[in-house]
């Protein structure tokens, strides 16, 4: 009798879970590093996940290296030749998401990427959020890993031109 109890408590809790499931899904985002020198500027490094939301079941993406790795090389490569002394920029609260648009033909995915920066050129210069949403139709077969790199690589690039704009835009 107790082992029944336990499998209908079990289904119970399956049942109430919706059935859905929560996929994790590892990204290799190493190709994107590439090594430059700019150490003025920085961004504050943390680890995150990046939730796909508008698909049926639950998908996160658990990149490595980070997002925030990746958008100081990519932004560190970017600003590299607008440097002049004394500029030091800072970002933080790096934040990601992809969305995922089926009702859209033909289906769509866009990344959600942003980061908060402060640009000090020889006194405080601009302090603000930048933000990019690159988008592309869905990927075959689902493989959100492999669109994540893409819409990254561009959603930076969108964000080390506004930053240069900036940068460039500041007295020196």
């Amino acid at each position: 009798m107790k082992k029944f109890a336990w499998v209908v408590g079990g289904a119970l809790l399956l049942a109430a879970c919706g059935g859905s499931q929560d996929t994790r899904v590892p990204v290799s985002l190493g190709s994107l590093v590439t090594p430059a020198s700019a150490p003025w500027l920085q961004v504050e490094q943390q680890s995150q996940d990046v939730q796909v939301r508008g698909l049926d079941d639950a998908l996160t993406l658990k990149p490595t290296p980070p997002v925030s790795e990746v958008l100081q090389a990519r932004l560190r490569h970017a600003l590299q030749p607008v440097y002049f002394t004394d500029l030091v920029v800072h970002c933080e609260q790096v934040f990601a998401e992809m969305r995922v648009d089926t009702d859209a033909t033909p289906a769509s995915v866009t990344l959600e990427l942003g980061a908060h920066c402060t640009i000090n050129a020889r006194g405080l210069g601009p302090d603000k959020t930048y933000h990019a949403s690159p988008s592309m139709p869905a990927p075959a077969r689902g493989d959100y890993a492999k669109a994540l790199a893409a819409l990254l690589a561009a959603g930076s690039d969108d964000i080390a031109r506004q930053l240069r704009a900036d940068v460039q835009a500041t007295t020196h």
